[in-house]
């Protein structure tokens, strides 16, 4: 049997190799193939290209290193689909909230498996993945699109984290589930609605072997989820995308780009109008 593999496109440019640390052991984690792609028009040996990419022997072993040509952008998302990769692994950092490249934005809008993002301005030779943290809104669509980060921590014997933020704005989806009425007195109704939220996302987002921990914050979502994310030493947050990228929109996601302290892994969403209702 084939594993899916665990594609890490890389362009030569600065700080596109930071990708290559977590993309090899999410696909070690997940006993995956690795596969180095690089995009170009080029035509020279795949020495030549290593050379040109910064890789060393080392980098490759146990990868092989695919090239192609065409559009990054688009050439990324059809290499995904066609290999049957089960995560896009690479480098991002938005400078300024709303930036972000061209390859990257195509990739987690367009590709057929979630994309992990990771900060080029940092070392992650020694990352690890004992901690997930997801992100929810209370959402049927949410949970729907938290089912590859269970897959992920049960795969890798990771504890999921799963974080819902009050807030001034509200799922206002049907079949949305919001946080206990106090949110600094959680303990008067915490069983209660604990029990609710696992039951609810359990019915969208299987969670047989994985062990899972809820927690509630009140204020900005990104900022409490950066917050958490530190507190409890996360080794990947998960943030399940909508779609738009203009603004107003994804505000939480292009923030946690500039200030999360671990990769992020970003699923997409159903539509509200597309999501499942539960009763």
């Amino acid at each position: 049997m084939t594993h899916p593999v665990v594609l890490v496109p890389l362009d030569g440019s600065p700080g596109a190799l930071s990708a290559l640390p977590v993309a090899r052991r999410l696909a070690g984690l997940q006993n995956s193939p690795l596969r180095i792609l690089h995009v170009t028009d080029e035509t020279r040996p795949l020495g030549e290209t290593a050379k040109s990419l910064g890789l060393e022997p080392a980098d490759l072993r146990g990868a092989t290193l695919e090239v192609c040509n065409g559009g990054p952008a688009d050439r990324i998302v059809a290499v995904a689909e066609d290999r049957e990769a089960n995560l896009l692994v690479m480098s991002a950092q938005a400078a300024e909230v709303e930036t972000i490249g061209a390859a990257t934005l195509a990739a987690i809008c367009g590709a057929c498996c979630p994309v992990v993002l990771v900060n080029p301005n940092r070392t992650w030779d020694d990352w690890g993945l004992k901690r997930i943290l997801a992100l929810h809104d209370g959402s049927p669509s949410i949970s729907g699109a938290l089912e590859p980060a269970a897959e992920l921590a049960r795969a890798t014997d990771a504890e999921l984290i799963v974080l819902q933020v009050a807030s001034d704005k509200r799922a206002l989806e049907p079949g949305s589930i919001a946080p206990p009425a106090y949110v600094d007195q959680v303990q008067h109704s915490w069983p209660a609605w604990s029990e609710e939220f696992l039951h609810r996302l359990a019915c969208l987002c299987p969670l047989a072997g994985v062990r899972v921990r809820l927690l509630v914050a009140h204020g900005d979502p990104a900022g409490e989820t950066a917050r958490v994310a530190g507190e409890e030493s996360a080794d990947l947050i998960v943030l399940a995308w909508k779609g738009p990228w203009e603004a107003p929109h994804a505000k939480t996601l292009k923030t946690l780009l500039r200030d999360a302290p671990c990769p992020i892994m970003v699923t997409r969403a159903a539509k509200p109008s597309d999501a499942p209702v539960l009763a």
